[in-house]
Formats: C-alpha cells, structure tokens, sequence
C-alpha cells in the first residue's frame, strides 16, 4: 500500500477534525488562522461528548451523532454570541486587498511549511500507511478500536469494558473509529491517518495561534511558529513512539490552541478579544474535549494557566482596591477568593491523578543534567537543538527585560520545574505530588516542554527579525534606492525574497540531529520483521488468512503478550483476553496452564465449553518486552491429542481444538 493511496484518506481525516469545530467556530465570529487553530479543539469536544450521549439516545457511533451535535452547538453558538455581541461593534468585513491576500498566503505558507516538515518525518517513522506500534499500549489502542466498529459504542464511559474497566478517556479513539467507519479503510491505516493530521495539520496551528497570542497576528510571527514547531523531537514524535501514548498525543496536540483561548478571555493576549464573553465560553467549549482525550492534559493546563491566573488575579484585585470605597475589605476579599481558588485547584490536582500504584517510574537523570536538558530541548537524553536554544533563551530574556507577556514566563517556569522534578528527584511523596499527575514518568512531561519553548523560540526569532533583519535591509535600501521603490523604502520584492531564505534556514537548523533522533527510535517501533517484539511478518501473514479459516463468531485462546490479542484489530475475531491487563472470565487462568492436559483433566472441558473456545493462536513465546508469562498449556497442542493444525506460516499457528467436543 502506497502513501499515495492514503491521501483520499487524509482528506476525509481532516474534515472529520476540522468541518464540526469550524461551524461552531465560524457561529462564535472566529475568523482566519483562528478559526482554523480552534476548530480541531472544538471537534474533540463534540465527538467525544456525543460519543457519550449516542448510546443514551439508542444511536450507534457514526457521524450522525457528530453532525446533529454539531448543528445543535452552532444554532446556541450563534444565538449567544449574537446576545452577548448585540452592543459590540461586529467585525468588518470589506473588499479583500492585496495586502490581506499577501498576507493570507503568508500564513498558509507556514502551515504548509510546518505540514511538510513533520509529516515527513512522521512518514519516515511509520515506514507503510499500514505499520504500526509494535509496543505493549498499543494492543488496547487498537482493540479498543475494533471494539468501537463492533459495538457501536464509543463512550468513554464503556470502551474499557472490554477488558473489564471503567471509564477510560476515549476521544481518539472515537474519532479512528469515524475514520475507519466512513472510509472503510483498515485500523491501522486509520490511525496513521489521523496521527499525522493530529501531528502535521493540529499541533502547527495551535502553535502559531498561541504565537499570535504573544507577538500578534503576524505573518513573520506564524512563518517562525510553523517552522519551529517542527523542531522537537519531543513533541510530535515521543509520545508516537514511547507507550504508545495515543490519547496523551491528542491532548497534548491540542493544548496550544485550548492555552491560546484561555487567555484570549482572560485579557493577556496581544491583541485584544472582540467579546470577552465569548472568548470564555470558547475557552470552557474546548475543555471537555481536552479532558476526554486524556485527563492528564486538562491537568497541564492547570498548571500552565496558574500563572496567567495569578496575573488576571492581581490586576483585578489592583482594580477594585482603587475604586472600592473601603479598599482594605476589597483586597481582603480578593485574597478570601484567592484562597479558595488554589484550594479548588489543590483538591483537583490531589484526586484527578492515576493510583499510586500505578506511578512507579523512577527518575532518569541528576538534576544538573535536567534543567541542562531543558535549556537545550534535548529532554531525555536527546542530541541538542542548537538553532531552537539560541532562539529560546534570547527570547526569555527579551521577555524578561521588556516585562512583557510574563505569563509566558511562569508557564516556562512551571513546566520545566516539573520535569526537573519527574526527571531527577527521588521517588517518594514530594515527586508524587508533583508529577504523579504523568504517573511520575519523564517522557510525559518531556513532551509539554516544547509548548513552552516553542513561543520563547518564536519571540526570539521574530526580535532577531525585527532588530537586526529589517534594519539591516532598510539601511541597504537607503543606500541603493530602486525606482521601482520610494528612495530609502526596501523593495517588497526584497523582503519576501529575504524572508524566504530566512525561513529555509530556520527550518535547515531545526531539523538536524535532534529531530532525527527522535525519528530513528520511532521508526524502531513500527517496523514488522521476523524478530518483531508485538507481531512478526510470518503472524501478520496468519492473521490475514484468519476471516477465510475461522468462523465469526468463534472464540480465540491466546498469549495476550505475544500478540495473538490482536486478532481482534486486524481479523475481528476475538480471544478471551484483549489485552495484557485484561479481565479474564472465571476458569481460564486454568487453559493458560494445563490445556494440553484436556484429555486426562476432567476439570478443563467443562471450562472450555462454557466459554466456547474452539480455536487456539499459537505465537510462541516471544513476548513485547522480552519476558516470559508462561503460558505453558498452549504448548504442544497437537502432540497432546488436545487440537488438530489447521493453519501455519513459519512459527506461527492456529488450532482447532478437537478435545472437549469442540
């Protein structure tokens, strides 16, 4: 399969995540780059709230629930922002001139710029538009996929059902699913697809609409943001390759766009918002959509916005205390309220975390070695990003002496003291409450820190810009004045042509050894070959034959860890257990043991026909990471007189059982 052939694909994938969130968008007067910036957000709300709502109504999971959500949200969307805008001089909207035309195609140049650049690289890293993760999270992910197709359910609140759990942030999923449903395309095909509009289209247009927020709208300002998006190796790629944490990649894809919104309506912005009513409730409209794809996310934000927050909060006490009439018992109250606040915020950051149990991974590194990582983006023991340093720190002090935009500052702040901590100190209860929030584990919090840098890297490269290009450039044209110019004016043509060789630059230093790194471990993860830790060339070849050999509606025996879980993804027939962790029906601990001891343990058959088992998948004992869980009464199946061979290709096998009666 060729990625030519996935294109239509794509397309489809990007009107999935774009047309929703548009509509609403467009209702809520958003216009240009910010449209297009929030209308990914906005979507991830309404898919995975309708997915929740859908089963309520007795509707299977289609775009159907999507596309009657959606129309619902922008006939309230309007209506309020009609209401809440009705005193509010509307937007203009005249005879486009050149200029906005120029414009316009500036800013499109730096998505494309910024899709080019990390889809190749994605690309690079899934090898086939069919590849996928060969890792241990991955075999949920998939199944719970298949699961979605099967069941027609999509609620957070049922996916993890099918391993016996509970309530499980599903929204990627739910939106593969959509894909996967409307174009019949395979699983794996649709997730890549959506990876990559989530990696290449999503996280560059949060980013630049964040950059907007720092510098204005500006076409050098989203030119730099486009371009230095694609310059992390922690951020698409990490979470692409480590876990695989899909649900996590979402989140935090989206969280520079959910960021930008929250202080749109908390006044920090560098331009203005038309109605701050409006700015709020299109802040609070994305925040579902971050939670359920993944709950972590929604913490991030907490932390990041703790300092815009602490920001908005003084003015506003700075504001009442000079014109309350009593200004002491004014700035009592704002204290009362500030109090109460970080108390909220406290029971929240305590309780919306996974178990203790669950956040077991220790440090990596000294704590020298941390902060020296995060003042090189070479988080985790990755090769320095030279360009993307430079830019960064002259951008943090260029803020820092300004005393502009601090709030950028403290976000800074926050998140690298985070992964210092996760990265360096000490397991024990300080750690925990810090980073337990990322089960106390570094490439999570590794991958936020491009979010933070990015914008510093951003001021840095549009003040080197402005102060050192543009003067340069004027003074030349001073010196050499074109006819076709006022004397002393650079020529137009001049500073596109400059900006297009500064741009190639930027993106040629960015995309050096650190993003290539990050690319070559990736692309470890997701190549298929004989020695493959999840799925090997000679089982993908079984499970392939595995629709014309098994009946539908059979049930499967398998070593979850070796793989044979995912006959349920790519075969749609399902073992008893679709994952490693997965609840396990009562008795069938006893077949993973003793099996081939059908014949002369009268205890197994009655086991074996109350689950109706009737085939067994028998990829050895190769696990995903390496172990051994035994399985051992999957061994030797045949020899034992238990089940006959009915397919093989190498190693891999699958057994009817003949025991049993079955």
């Amino acid at each position: 399969m060729s990625w030519w052939s996935v294109v239509p694909i794509v397309l489809v994938t990007i009107g999935v995540f774009f047309v929703p969130g548009a509509f609403v968008a467009w209702a809520s007067r958003a216009r240009g780059m910010a449209l297009l910036a929030m209308a990914p957000a906005i979507t991830v709300s309404i898919v995975a709230v309708s997915a929740i709502v859908a089963p309520l109504l007795h509707m299977e999971w289609s775009l159907v629930p999507v596309f009657l959500f959606t129309a619902l949200l922008t006939a309230v969307a309007l209506a309020i922002t009609i209401c809440l805008t009705r005193n509010t001089k509307a937007a203009t909207h005249g005879p486009r001139s050149q200029i906005n035309w120029a414009a316009g195609a500036g800013h499109g140049f730096a998505l494309l710029a910024a899709a080019f650049l990390i889809s190749r690289r994605l690309v690079a890293a899934f090898g086939r538009p069919e590849s996928f993760s060969q890792t241990y999270d991955n075999v949920f992910h998939l199944n719970a996929v298949r699961y979605i197709l099967d069941t027609g359910s999509a609620s957070s609140l049922t996916v993890s059902s099918m391993i016996g759990g509970g309530f499980y942030p599903a929204a990627w999923h739910d939106l593969v699913a959509l894909v996967a449903a409307t174009t019949g395309a395979a699983i794996p095909v649709s997730v890549n697809a959506v990876n990559i509009v989530v990696g290449a289209i999503v996280w560059p247009l949060g980013c630049i609409f964040l950059a907007h927020k720092v510098l204005g709208n500006r076409v050098v300002v989203s030119v730099a943001a486009g371009i230095l998006s694609a310059a992390f190796g922690a951020f698409p790629l990490l979470l692409l390759d480590f876990g695989v944490l899909y649900p996590n990649f979402l989140g935090n894809a989206l969280l520079p766009a959910v960021v930008a919104l929250g202080i749109q309506a908390m006044g920090l912005a560098r331009t203005p918002s038309e109605s701050k009513p409006v700015a709020w409730l299109l802040f609070i409209l994305v925040l579902p959509g971050l939670a359920l794809a993944h709950p972590s996310s929604l913490m991030a934000l907490m932390a990041l916005m703790l300092t815009p927050l602490l920001i908005l909060w003084s003015k506003i006490a700075s504001r009442s205390a000079r014109r309350s009439p009593r200004p002491a018992l004014s700035v009592a109250g704002m204290i009362l309220a500030l109090l109460l606040g970080l108390g909220a915020l406290g029971v929240l950051w305590t309780n919306v975390r996974p178990s203790e149990r669950s956040s077991m991974w220790p440090p990596v590194e000294t704590t020298g070695r941390a902060i020296g990582e995060v003042l090189t983006s070479s988080a985790i023991g990755g090769p320095v990003s030279w360009a993307v340093m430079i830019l960064a720190v002259a951008g943090l002090v260029s803020l820092i002496l300004r005393r502009e935009q601090l709030w950028l500052v403290g976000m800074y702040v926050v998140i690298a003291s985070l992964f210092v901590i996760v990265a360096s100190f000490p397991f024990g209860d300080v750690r925990t409450f810090f980073t337990g929030v990322w089960y106390n584990d570094p490439p999570r919090l590794a991958s936020l820190l491009p979010l933070t840098i990015l914008p510093l890297a951003v001021v840095g490269a549009v003040r080197g810009w402005e102060k050192w290009l543009v003067p340069l450039m004027a003074r030349y044209a001073a010196k050499e004045p074109s006819s076709a110019d006022e004397p002393g004016v650079t020529p137009r043509y001049a500073v596109i042509a400059t900006a297009i060789v500064v741009a190639g630059l930027l993106a040629v230093g960015t995309q050096q050894e650190n993003v290539g790194a990050a690319t070559d471990s990736a692309t470890n993860s997701y190549r298929m070959t004989n020695d493959s830790p999840l799925i090997s060339l000679d089982e993908m070849a079984l499970l392939k034959r595995l629709p014309d050999e098994i009946p539908q509606d059979a049930t499967l025996l398998g070593n979850p860890w070796n793989g044979s879980a995912l006959a349920y993804a790519f075969a749609d027939r399902k073992p008893i257990q679709l994952h490693m962790t997965g609840e396990l029906p009562a008795g069938s601990d006893q077949l993973f043991t003793r099996l081939n001891m059908a014949n002369s343990d009268p205890k197994l058959c009655p086991i074996v026909q109350r689950l109706h088992i009737g085939y067994v998948l028998d990829f050895g004992h190769q696990e995903v990471h390496g172990g051994d869980n035994g399985f051992r009464g999957l061994d030797n199946l045949e020899a034992a007189g238990v089940a006959r061979l009915v397919d093989s290709q190498g190693q891999a096998k699958i057994y009817k059982l003949t025991a049993c009666g079955q």
